[in-house]
């Protein structure tokens, strides 16, 4: 391996790592909305558990897709 296709892979391996933080913020996200909405009582829990979960959804998603593609 040359010197250019070591940097690429380097680069490559912490892309992956980045979006793999990005899926455990899904996953934070999603059990803090859980416990948000436990506490508070506004009317709008569905909504919210629905996008914090939509949310976790895409970023295993991107994650995936960046795992694919790279």
């Amino acid at each position: 391996m040359d010197l250019n296709s070591t940097l690429w892979f380097v680069v490559k391996i912490f892309y992956l790592i980045a979006f793999l933080l990005y899926v455990a913020f899904g996953a934070i996200t999603v059990k803090q909305t859980y416990l948000m909405t436990q506490t508070l009582e506004i009317g709008l829990e569905g909504l919210i558990r629905t996008f914090a979960w939509a949310h976790a959804i895409f970023a295993i998603a991107v994650f995936v897709i960046a795992l694919i593609s790279l």
